[in-house]
Formats: structure tokens, sequence, C-alpha cells
């Protein structure tokens, strides 16, 4: 009987399944063309939440109209739309926007080089709230517009940090971790109860850069001088659409409807097409991005084996095996020229990273490797970067970090209090260095400890390999300490401060394009795979037991290694 239940709920499974394929083909021949785009038309685009780096193009969420924008739709349909006749102007409507300094740097520079094409763009704050990061935005644009009664803040920029030692204690869980690198403070959140000099000393720096950057721009934006607009910061910080206006932040009240008319070519009111829908766009329609191939590939998220994917835990995962695949087809393509990768990664794994790191050297022998940073390329991040032949960084990027920890979860005490009893019978004298009920022994801290020291004389050696620096003079700027990418410069560890086109520009001059060709860009990863999704899935689903999921956490990380960013930044 209980055979006969399992093969009907498997054929029931197969069957969904064969529908939802067989409904995934449908969409995606229905959804196999190009939107209309009208003469006489505006590009609306709307900004708000978090914007990845890079999605790999979904059909179905294409077709479902569920489709995100993210940095490279933002930057194509900017393009575009510049050299598009059809296409008047630019309505840019920001909400909310939750991304990392280099991006809104780089969004004002691709507003700034659209703006070369002659054509308006206007900004619109709302519909209900705007804050620093939308205004930062909206600033590079030619007006910015808000609803009277909306607010605009303008609070500054400050860091949190939460602290877990004493709730660890009180739930029965003790936090074990080694380190290399006097500012690698990343193990601290579990460790300590409050922040250390060097986590304040490198966070301290970090919010300057910021601040000031956010206070020199909107001056220089607004033609206002950097006292004026530190007084508005400091001193007032909230304001109405009226008051925003007042104090020449913002040029006009009003709603997108008041002034769209100015988009218009003729006494008709032009026609909206939303950035997703002209994101379906062939570039090569335009006679642009259709010549020699030059490959992107993504390197986003946190850096692990296997292959990308998302986690409960560190969010989108750079999966080793995806990467150096991609790697691998780009330099044996006979089309490709060069190839960029493009780098939005606070690290991760260390034996990952050196994984990709030998796939880079290996691409490298055979066409032109560019590394280009966007927000983050910190620890893990900064080590495969360091491999490509010519390194770019956005100056407000967060990089560096060279330095690497390692640690354990020991739940003994949690499992104690759940009344949960665990027996372990043992041989060798470290064979509960990856136990999740046991501290560390004096003699497994020393092996972890050796472990962690081996691979930061490796990190430190290979960056002083690869940018032409001693290593003591690399030892002094790793110790795990994070810079801004303007600094990272400054100090030797990239080439250059730029921009993603900036990376397609050095790109095209290494592999002898010539200036005038209209390259095109091949982006990897490719098309999510069907499979990988529902697997996706699948996995989320078998993760329903509390304490498994507790142990397959700490499992993670459990004494491995890691080249990861010690801290986030989070502003509004």
């Amino acid at each position: 009987m209980i055979k006969g239940f399992f093969k009907w709920l498997a054929g029931v499974l197969a069957a969904l399944v064969l529908l939802f394929i067989i409904g995934y083909i449908v969409v995606m021949i229905l959804s196999d063309s190009e939107p209309a785009v009208a003469d006489n038309s505006y590009l609306s685009i709307s900004l708000s939440g978090a914007i990845s780096e890079y999605r790999a193009p979904d059909p179905l969420e294409s077709a479902l109209g569920k489709s995100e924008l993210d940095m490279k739709k933002v930057r194509d349909v900017l393009e575009k739309a510049a050299i598009d006749e059809r296409i008047n102007g630019v309505i840019l409507q920001t909400e909310y926007v939750q991304v990392g300094f280099a991006k809104l740097q780089e969004l004002r520079h691709l507003i700034k080089v659209f703006k070369q094409s002659g054509k308006p763009i206007y900004a619109f704050l709302g519909p209900d709230l705007a804050f620093s990061r939308d205004y930062y935005i909206a600033s590079a644009c030619d007006s910015i517009f808000m609803p009277p009664s909306a607010n605009l803040f303008i609070t500054g920029i400050g860091s949190e940090v939460t602290f877990y030692k004493d709730f660890f204690s009180k739930i029965g869980v003790q936090a074990e971790f080694v380190h290399v690198g006097r500012y690698k403070n990343a193990p601290d959140t579990y460790t300590r109860q409050s922040m250390s000099g060097p986590h304040k000393e490198v966070l301290d720096n970090l919010l300057d850069y910021m601040y000031n950057d956010l206070v020199s721009t909107i001056a220089q934006s607004r033609n206002m001088n950097k006292v004026q607009v530190d007084n508005l910061i400091n001193n007032i910080s909230g304001f109405t659409g009226r008051q925003a206006v007042k104090a020449g932040l913002v040029d006009r009240c009003g709603f997108v409807e008041d002034f769209k008319q100015q988009l218009s070519h003729s006494n008709r009111p032009p026609v909206r097409i939303d950035a997703r829908d002209y994101a379906a766009i062939p570039a090569s329609s335009l006679k642009i991005r259709n010549k020699s191939r030059i490959a992107v590939i993504n390197c986003v998220g946190v850096i692990s084996g296997g292959e990308d994917g998302q986690e409960p835990y560190f969010g989108k995962m750079m999966g080793a095996q995806t990467v150096i695949r991609n790697l691998e087809r780009s330099a044996k393509s006979k089309s490709i020229k060069a190839i960029i990768l493009r780098i939005d990664s606070p690290g991760g794994s260390a034996t990952a990273s050196e994984a990709i790191w030998q796939a880079i050297h290996k691409a490298a022998e055979k066409k032109p490797v560019i590394a280009s940073v966007s927000d983050y390329g910190a620890s893990g991040g900064y080590y495969i970067s360091m491999a490509a032949d010519t390194m770019l960084v956005t100056p407000g990027s967060l990089t560096g970090s060279i330095g690497v920890f390692a640690g354990k979860f020991n739940i003994q005490q949690l499992y104690n209090k759940l009344n949960i009893n665990n027996v372990h019978v043992q041989r060798g004298a470290n064979s509960t260095l990856f136990s999740v009920t046991r501290p560390w022994t004096d003699s497994e801290k020393k092996l972890m400890q050796k472990l962690i020291e081996d691979f930061y004389r490796d990190f430190v050696q290979k960056t002083a390999d690869a940018r032409g620096l001693s290593f003591k003079a690399v030892d002094k700027l790793a110790q795990g300490r994070v810079w801004t990418g303007e600094e990272a410069v400054r100090n030797g560890l990239f080439d250059a401060n730029g921009f993603f086109y900036t990376a397609v520009d050095a790109a095209r001059k290494m592999a002898h394009i010539d200036s005038s060709e209209s390259v095109r860009l091949v982006y990897y990863p490719r098309e999510k795979s069907l499979l990988n999704e529902l697997m996706s899935s699948a996995t989320i689903l078998i993760r329903s037991d509390v304490m498994d999921t507790l142990r397959q956490y700490i499992m993670q990380i459990q004494n491995r290694p890691l080249a990861l960013l010690p801290f986030t930044l989070s502003w509004n």
C-alpha cells in the first residue's frame, strides 16, 4: 500500500512538472516578440528597492510582466533611448532605492552620458517618500519634480552593526573564530558585544568619504555651496515638496501628468513606454552593439562552490562552477574577443575564490580579461579581480579587505536547553574539529590558525605579484582593511577608477577592436535554467525542519576559511 501511494505521488508530481514545462515553452513562444515603440514616446524608468547588478533573463517572468530592472537593463535602455528617434526623453522615478554607493555613482554617470544626446531627462521623487539615495540619483537629471505634499528626507549617512555575543550566551550558542588581519573583524558580530577600535576606524573613514561625496555632489548639481547643503542636511533634514522647492532642492511641485507634455514633439500627449518593456528591444535594431563580441561574465554574490544560487542566509550566491564554466566557454569561443568580469561580491569561500582565480588566469592566456568592480569587490571579490589583466573599480566601491577568518558555532548548550541529547564517540585527536556540539580543542584551534595564516600569506603574495608591489607594502595595506575604490587606486590595488563602460572601452582597446566599431556584449550567465529553478524550489521545500535548517546553516560556514567583507553599510 505504501509503495502504491509513493508511485501515485511520483506520478502526480511528474505530471505537474510536465505541465509546468509545457506552459513554460508556450509562454516563451508567445513572449518571443519585441514591444512596439510609437513615435513621440518617452521612456519611463522606475527605480525602487534593491537593484541587482545582473539578473539572468527569465522568459517566464518577462511574459508574466514581472521582470525587474537590473543595472544591465538600466544601462541598455538609456543607451538605446539616447539614439532612438522615437524616444523624446526620459522620466526617471525614484522611491526608496536601496543600492550601494558605487551603483549610485554609476547611475549618476549613466544619466550624464544620456544627457549628452541633447534629450531631456526629468526626475520624479515619490509619489510619497524619497530619501538621500533617491535624491543623489535625481540630482543628476535636468529637472527634479515631486508632489507638493510628498516628503523628501536627506538625513546624512549612518551605519548600524548588531553584536550577538550576549544573545548567543543566553540561548546556548558559543561562537569560536580565528582571523588574520587587524581589521578583519567580520566575526566580531558573533564574538563581541561592542565595536572594536579598528572596526570603528574603518567605518568612520568610509562614512566620511560618502558624506563628503553626498554634500559636494548635491552642491555641484544644484548650484549651491557645501555649507548650504550641510545646513539643509543637519538642521532641516525633512522637506515637503513645497519646502524642497523653496530650499532649491527641487525645481517644481507636480505629478508626472503635469510635466510629461514637455516631452512631446507635437500637440498630442507623448506615449509612455516602460523601461522593462523597452529593455526587450534589441540593440542591434538601432544598429548598435552588433559587431565584435565581448563577454561580460557577472560575478555577483557571496562566493561558494557549486552553481549560482540563492540562499536564505547569505542571499545571492556566486557558484565557482558557474563562473569557471562561463570563463571556459568565453575563452574557447572564436567570436569572443575579450572578457569583462563584472564583480559585485563581498567575498566568501577562500577555496572557491582560489578556484575562480585559477580559471581567470587560464582565460587570460587566451584573450584579454578586464575586472570591473561595482558595489563590492572585497576580500574574495578582490582576490578574483587581481587575476585579470586590467583592474578597474568604481570610486565608491568597497574593496580590499585582504584577510581571512574561520570559525565554528557550538550549539551544545542550546541542545541542553531543548533537552536534546547528543552522544559523541571519537577516534583521532582532532576528530571533533567540525562538530557543532564541541568547542575546539587547543590542537584544533592551532590547526585552524595555521591554515588561515597560510592562506593570508598566499593572498598577500598573489596581490604583491599582481600589483608589482612588495610583500611588506601589501601586508601594510591588507590586514583585512576595507578601502573605497578611490583609495584602492591611490594605494596601487587597482589600475584606475571607472564605470562599466570604462571597462568596455578598455576591453575594446586590448582586443584591438576599432574605436568606431559598436561591440556586442554577451552576458553570462545566460538564460535561467528551468531545471535549476525547479530544483531550487524543491530545496526550499525540503528545508522545513527548524533544527535541521539551523544545522545546515552552521555547517555551511563551520571551519571554512572565509575571505569575506567584515560588514555592510546601510543608510537612507
